[in-house]
């Protein structure tokens, strides 16, 4: 590559940071598709080294990372307990016209296997040490907000040998928004802040649900999430959607927005939420 091109990528660079947030623009599209290609460095013998790509289902925690639910037999589970190194290519869920005019965007980084101490029995110390650890009710929480997108997951993650793997750290992210919109996005960027204006009013706000719109929060079990509770508690808002606990069955429920919200914008997107499921159930 000669100095001209150098210049020109630099160039295309500058034009994509000054016409979009590519932060931002990952952030949103992360919550706008459900599925990607993965790849991950092959342990299979004959292809070691190879990148290896699979469809996956994922979801994205609250702080804007992406998670995965995989069997322990599958061949990308084999190959992250080779190499943790991986890609997530995600795309335009439905591009028109010359596909390569999309966005679209390759994250690379490290990923994770998410234990819980119900889990921790089936692995070695020397595994456990470098898994994510969190408490039953931290997997549950992310087991709600998965099955959101993939309502089988719970059957998978408490019948089947299933775990999360959760991107632990980014390396950098390839981001193409269509012609002379691409650049590199470091990892140190992608930190995400967007719950942090949600605090001041966090609370009052599931106060006021709870005391005033549990009915509310049924309908949307029911035109959400397919079963109708005997009753509903809001436990915790984040800019992604809202976490609720039920009874009659006990469990978590995740219902996200489907973007990256604003504090201000809080109140119409429940309502939303609301209305679209209660449009289900007419």
């Amino acid at each position: 590559m000669g100095k001209n091109d150098d210049s020109t990528n630099k160039a295309a660079e500058k034009i994509a940071r000054r016409e979009s947030d590519p932060v931002k623009d990952v952030q949103q599209w992360l919550e706008e598709v459900h599925y990607g290609t993965l790849s991950t460095i092959s342990q299979t013998e004959g292809l070691e080294g190879f990148p290896i790509g699979s469809i996956v289902p994922f979801a994205v925690d609250r702080d804007g990372m992406p998670y995965i639910l995989i069997a322990e037999i599958a061949a990308h589970t084999k190959n992250l307990l080779g190499t943790n190194k991986m890609n997530l290519f995600i795309r335009h869920p439905a591009p028109e016209g010359d596909p390569q005019t999309n966005w679209r965007a390759s994250v690379a980084g490290h990923m994770k296997r998410i234990v819980s101490p119900r889990k921790s029995e089936s692995f070695s110390e020397e595994h456990l040490q470098d898994c994510i650890h969190v408490s039953t009710e931290e997997e549950q929480i992310l087991l709600a907000r998965y099955a959101e997108r993939v309502p089988n997951a719970e059957r998978y993650l408490n019948v089947h040998n299933f775990s999360f793997w959760k991107l632990d750290t980014i390396a950098k992210i390839r981001y193409i928004a269509g012609f002379g919109r691409i650049c590199w996005i470091e990892g140190s960027e992608m930190e995400d802040t967007s719950n942090a204006g949600f605090e001041d009013i966090k609370q009052s706000s599931i106060e006021h649900m709870n005391e005033d719109h549990e009915d509310s929060m049924i309908t949307l079990c029911e035109g959400a999430h397919s079963f109708k509770p005997e009753s509903v508690e809001l436990l915790d808002i984040d800019s992604r959607g809202i976490l609720m606990r039920t009874q009659g069955p006990e469990k978590f429920v995740y219902s996200s927005f489907g973007k990256v919200i604003e504090p201000s914008d809080l109140r119409v997107e429940i309502v939303r939420l609301i209305q679209e499921a209660r449009a289900k159930i007419q």
